[in-house]
């Protein structure tokens, strides 16, 4: 048990720094684009083309890993990935030109697509189906409060210490934790926390088709697309929207956001929480408490994009709405994780994770290069934002769909 312990905290912490890095941009877009001499085109080159190359990059190749997961030692590719997605984030912070910019910021992305596959078949042959839930709560809680901090430490100290430094913050501490890591972690035993297991055949990897035969996949797949595309536009624009258009100043509209990404992380606890409790209860009902969450969260997401102008409003409004919002979307992730960790074999779970990783990662990259590209272009950042959150009542949709699919599918306890 203490092993386990270990290990748990050792990947929060290495998803902590990782995810950190995914939004260092946001907070000083409009600096980073005034340095590289492209403020008029910011939205299309700094918060569409980098979060494009960013995720998709990421996604694709973390098809491969999720491959070589199923198949090679789990904690050297883990420890690579971290070294790959780490040294391209330190190099960030010393770039001259765009280009030299968007080619590290895009290479940082493999490490977070890498990680996820690696993670949860690490953590599915760690923890019983019984304790995944609460595992998967703790991790994603990490990987939040990683994305949280580090966007707020870099609308902090942009305008103090330049945009560069958090860049160089939160990758040096991963590199070593990457090393620490490969020394003192064991190879886990795949398929020894489940009850029915295949035995292992190479052509199951190679059978990428039989992954779609699961229905639950397809609709996790799905909601997943649907569902970052409103993440993805607003870590990237929200704090420059609520500054250029709003007229809020850089540290309330930091402070704000980050405030909505911390009842997130409540939110993700709550969920992951109340999560636990409906399946041991009965599976069919996960998928049902989550639909219902994420078509909620809608709502206070709508009075946020729609906030007054700050002559109009005032900072506490700002706040209420970032609260509930929080409280809402975010009591999704961790159980959707754990749905589809347990409607698929162990032995192949790395590569499911991988076309999961894609999925989320076409949403997050696609969803700000549309909306900065085209809807921004045409509708303005208003209109534009709005459409973007109406994909969260699509993503709840799709949830709901899992209640028929779910029950049957689940490996660990079929109703």
């Amino acid at each position: 048990m203490t092993n386990r312990v270990f290990i748990l905290f050792q990947i929060g912490l290495i998803s902590f720094f990782m995810f950190a890095d995914q939004n260092l941009l946001g907070p000083n877009m409009t600096s980073i684009a005034e340095e590289f001499n492209i403020v008029d085109k910011k939205d299309q080159l700094l918060g569409g083309m980098i979060p494009l190359s960013f995720w998709l990059l990421g996604g694709t190749v973390s098809l491969l890993i999720g491959f070589l997961t199923d198949i090679f030692s789990r904690k050297t590719l883990f420890t690579l990935v971290v070294f790959i997605g780490e040294i391209p984030c330190f190099l960030s912070a010393f770039s001259d030109t765009y280009l030299e910019f968007f080619i590290m910021r895009s290479l940082t992305g493999i490490g977070i697509g890498g990680i996820i596959p690696l993670t949860y078949s690490i953590i599915g042959d760690y923890y019983s189906a019984n304790e995944r839930i609460k595992i998967v709560t703790l991790i994603g809680f990490a990987s939040g409060l990683g994305i949280a901090i580090g966007q707020l430490t870099a609308g902090m100290i942009g305008d103090i210490y330049g945009w560069r430094l958090p860049f160089m913050i939160f990758a040096i501490p991963n590199i070593v934790l990457g090393i620490i890591f490969y020394f003192t972690v064991p190879e886990p035993s795949r398929g020894e926390m489940d009850k029915s297991t295949n035995q292992f055949k190479i052509s199951n990897i190679l059978d990428f088709i039989s992954i779609f035969k699961i229905k639950t996949n397809i609709l996790v797949f799905l909601q997943g697309i649907f569902g970052t595309i409103p993440w993805g536009v607003f870590s990237v624009f929200i704090i420059d929207y609520f500054v250029m258009d709003k007229g809020y100043s850089k540290p309330i509209a930091t402070l704000v956001i980050t405030l909505l990404g911390g009842m997130a992380l409540v939110s993700s606890l709550l969920g992951g929480f109340l999560g636990n409790l409906i399946y041991n209860k009965n599976p069919k009902y996960l998928p049902l408490f989550c639909g219902l969450a994420t078509i909620l969260g809608v709502i206070p997401t709508a009075f946020l994009i729609n906030a007054p102008l700050k002559v109009d409003g005032s900072d506490t409004l700002l706040v209420v709405y970032a609260i509930f919002t929080g409280l809402l979307i975010a009591m999704t992730p961790p159980n959707i994780k754990v749905i589809l960790m347990n409607v698929n074999n162990p032995f192949s779970r790395g590569t499911v994770f991988s076309f999961y990783n894609l999925a989320d990662d076409l949403g997050r990259g696609l969803g700000p290069f549309i909306i900065g590209n085209v809807l921004i272009h045409h509708f303005g950042r208003n209109i534009a934002f709005n459409i973007a959150n109406g994909f969260w009542f699509i993503c709840g949709c799709l949830i709901l769909v899992m209640v028929k699919t779910f029950p049957i599918e689940n490996n660990e306890g079929v109703v």
